[in-house]
């Protein structure tokens, strides 16, 4: 905005040093064509008379205006040049004031988009270093959850371990083994994929049956042939309850063997 305003008061002091030329030259043209003048019409006046030098009088007056009319001619001729003169400098500065102004705007418009990039690099920046932290912290708890299960699973693992030691020591003494309620639970459904290849055979599985009669645990023991068929029957007959089996008359945690036979009706 000063340099606007400071091309502008330059640019007036300009016009007003060209219009003082314009004046001393027209000064001087005027002495010019008075001097000029001073010398057509001689060193001495004419002496006009009323009578007798009518003629003489009429012609200092024609030269007069001759003469006035060549000062006019000259006058007109050093105006429309010193306009000319004039309106080219006029239109040089005006030209010059423009391309400051453009500068000007373009420099404004190179430093506020450098600043525009320097914050979107910040913010940029910013963000990246947001979304490590986060993804440090997500990363933080899904270990944690991982630890947490595998200690759980190790822990489930140990226990699971100590009744299968507990049923084996347990099963020699017992006095009726542990065995399925097959009216607990729906019997397996038959796999559309194995009736569709004509797929059959028994299946023998291990249960880890508790007190209560819930299997913990199961394993297959001799598959069937198809492992499909195998899962399908574990799947189903883990949700069966079970009889515990009893060692002088109380329920202990033992192992049961259960066989499921997998057979197709025509």
């Amino acid at each position: 905005m000063n340099k606007t305003v400071g091309a502008e008061g330059g640019k007036q002091g300009t016009g007003q040093s060209a219009e003082s030329v314009v004046a001393i030259a027209l000064l001087c043209v005027c002495a010019a064509a008075g001097l000029a003048a001073w010398l057509l019409s001689g060193d001495e006046l004419p002496v006009i008379t009323p009578d007798k030098n009518a003629p003489a009088k009429v012609t200092s007056v024609q030269a007069d205006e001759e003469l006035y009319s060549e000062e006019q001619a000259v006058l007109a001729a050093w105006q429309s040049r010193l306009d000319g003169e004039f309106s080219e400098r006029e239109q040089t500065l005006r030209q010059q004031a423009q391309l400051l102004v453009m500068q000007q705007q373009s420099d404004a418009l190179a430093e506020a988009s450098a600043e525009a990039e320097a914050r979107a690099a910040e913010v940029a920046e910013l963000r990246a270093l947001n979304a490590e932290k986060e993804r440090q912290v997500a990363l933080a708890k899904v270990r944690e959850k991982e630890a947490a299960a595998a200690k759980k699973d190790a822990s489930a693992r140990l226990k699971l371990a100590s009744q299968a030691e507990s049923a084996s020591e347990t099963s020699v003494a017992l006095d009726v083994p542990a065995s399925i309620d097959w009216s607990s639970c729906a019997r397996p459904a038959y796999p559309d994929e194995a009736v569709r290849f004509g797929k059959q055979g028994t299946v023998t599985m291990s249960f880890l049956v508790d007190s209560e009669g819930k299997p913990t645990d199961g394993k297959i023991v001799d598959s069937s042939g198809t492992r499909r068929l195998d899962y399908r029957a574990l799947s189903a007959l883990s949700r069966c309850q079970f009889e515990p089996g009893q060692a002088n008359g109380i329920a202990v945690a033992s192992l049961a063997q259960v066989r499921f036979t997998w057979k197709l009706t025509r």
